[in-house]
């Protein structure tokens, strides 16, 4: 997916106007265009991980030792790398369940 900004974009301008991909695929090269550049240029899409991670972030930032506060993308549980094979997927669910379980 990394390697495809363009469909990581149409997949977010989707969620951001309650329309499917297909929906989005009908949308003329013009209208898509202007919306890759407002959002380029002028106004990003909303990236609610991003935003969460930042109000959680600023609501811990009191409790923390100085320098020691989270950043927002300590938060964010999405990796910005490529794939994983099944098996290390299943691997880091199971780390996540045992963490969880305590």
């Amino acid at each position: 997916m990394n390697a495809r900004p363009t469909l990581q974009f149409k997949m977010r301008l989707a969620g951001h106007l309650g329309k499917t991909l297909a929906e989005i695929d009908q949308m003329d090269s013009r209208e898509f265009s202007r919306w890759l550049a407002f959002s380029r240029w002028f106004s990003p899409l909303a990236d609610s991980w991003t935003q969460t991670g930042m109000l959680a972030s600023a609501m811990l930032a009191p409790y923390c030792p100085r320098g020691k506060v989270p950043s927002a993308s300590d938060f964010i549980p999405i990796e910005d790398k490529a794939p994983k094979h099944p098996n290390q997927i299943r691997e880091v669910l199971e780390q996540m369940k045992r963490d969880l379980e305590g």
